[in-house]
């Protein structure tokens, strides 16, 4: 295996001995959407929708922003690979924008739709020991679980 130089979502929690702990990268693909609305006798309407596409599962997750990018030289069997195309992810994305915004905006018309940025970026999850016990811990929330409960 070699090494890949990849991008993560900088993680906010590590675990209290970083050094000795390891991680996998999770495939996510980041959004930035512009959705365009046209409104009878009202000013019209332009929002913002980030969307996390969570490229494994295929779900996505509404965002306040991009989350801060850092470049990351990983072994290639650290990164999980994706389940989806990068047009699967951008359709999922524009069809959750999509979705979001005709719950927001009242509107006769469909909205015309951007896609402003697109970053693939992983999210790292930690495993490591604690007391005995091997953890896998989120790095942007800090929940942790015990390994041996995922299985």
């Amino acid at each position: 295996m070699g090494i890949a130089t990849v991008k993560v979502m900088k993680p906010v929690f590590k675990p209290k001995d970083e050094k000795n702990a390891k991680f996998v990268l999770y495939p996510y693909r980041i959004y930035h959407i512009k959705l365009f609305y046209k409104r009878l006798k009202m000013s019209d309407r332009v929002m913002d929708y980030f969307a996390y596409v969570d490229c494994y599962r295929f779900g996505v997750e509404r965002g306040d922003g991009i989350i801060d990018i850092q470049e990351w030289k990983v072994p290639e069997d650290a990164i999980m690979p994706s389940n989806i195309t990068e047009e699967e992810a951008k359709q999922k994305a524009v069809e959750s924008a999509f979705n979001w915004g005709n719950l927001m905006v009242i509107s006769w018309w469909t909205p015309k739709v951007e896609v402003v940025k697109e970053v693939e970026a992983y999210k790292v999850f930690w495993i490591f020991k604690e007391d005995g016990e091997v953890y896998v811990m989120d790095s942007l929330t800090g929940d942790k679980f015990k390994f041996k409960d995922l299985m």
